[in-house]
């Protein structure tokens, strides 16, 4: 009867208990309770208050986050692809190997939310909050700028736009030098890929948004900012979430391949040993025709 019952993949209870983090107020891991492997998995994965609830000013425009305001001298390598590349690599026109230490500036007028070395995947990173106002309404958005050599800011450091944040790095050796370049609709991603949808829904494309609002109305005013969460990886649990929820796919993927691969295996073994037992036979038959004729 047990055979029966489907298998499930343990990262997707984990990722239930994950979306029960109350995105506003204290980050506190007793508000849920989970237990055996799903308390480990959980707490390894910790939500930090970075920031509580507080102010900023609203972005007057936006611009490129390299060479201010248009990116002069810069070009994108790898643009935004949903469902992939959630952002833009930028660097120098001369290759990429030169990018390396050029500066990082603010896209425009916001509040650091998150300044410090993520390792993983990421090495330095600044994530910027930004308040602007359109349509008579105050709207949020998140710059994120990963893959630092310098980080040049602090957490809870008001900026204004064009001000230096860091410097292009390649995280600690693991890439050539580059500016990864996100925008985040959703508030509560951070560095975490497999928090929001992975697509428009949750994200901007980078340069299209900052064409889109080179010049804003009602820039320079103090308003209310949401509280940061964010979900980051520990010195003891190092995570890629990403590839920690898409190896279990890429692993039942390749076991079907290997036994689809095996079954044409068996078939074409049995298919010879089929074609062999009929000529065996046929050649005995031809054997005993001839003993007969004798």
């Amino acid at each position: 009867m047990f055979s029966r019952l489907p298998s499930l993949n343990p990262i997707i209870p984990a990722l239930v208990l994950l979306a029960l983090i109350p995105p506003q107020g204290r980050a506190d891991d007793s508000v849920i309770a989970p237990q055996g492997f799903f308390a480990r998995l959980f707490h390894s994965f910790p939500s930090i208050q970075i920031l509580p609830e507080t102010s900023a000013l609203t972005a007057d425009g936006f611009d490129l986050p390299v060479a201010p305001p248009n990116g002069t001298g810069f070009c994108k390598s790898r643009g935004f692809r949903a469902n992939g590349h959630l952002g833009e690599d930028w660097v120098i026109d001369a290759g990429r190997g030169q990018s390396f230490g050029h500066s990082v500036h603010a896209i425009g007028n916001g509040l650091v939310v998150l300044a410090r070395d993520i390792r993983a995947d990421w090495g330095n990173v600044v994530v910027v909050r930004h308040a602007w106002i359109e349509d008579r309404k105050i709207h949020f958005a998140d710059s994120l700028y990963g893959h630092l050599d310098r980080i040049m800011v602090h957490e809870g450091q008001q900026v204004t736009r064009g001000q230096q944040v860091g410097t292009i790095g390649n995280n600690h050796g693991m890439y050539p030098p580059h500016l990864h370049f996100e925008i985040h609709k959703d508030l509560a991603i951070g560095v975490n890929h497999a928090q929001g949808t992975r697509d428009l829904r949750s994200y901007w494309v980078p340069t299209d948004f900052i064409m889109e609002h080179r010049t804003l109305h009602g820039g320079g005013r103090n308003v209310p900012t949401p509280s940061s969460h964010f979900l980051l990886p520990t010195p003891e649990s190092p995570w890629s979430f990403h590839r920690l929820f898409f190896h279990s796919q890429k692993k039942k993927s390749h076991s079907k391949s290997s036994k689809s691969d095996h079954s044409d295996s068996s078939s074409s073994t049995t298919h010879h040993s089929k074609k062999k037992h009929k000529h065996h036979s046929s050649s005995s038959s031809s054997s005993s025709n001839s003993k007969s004729s004798q």
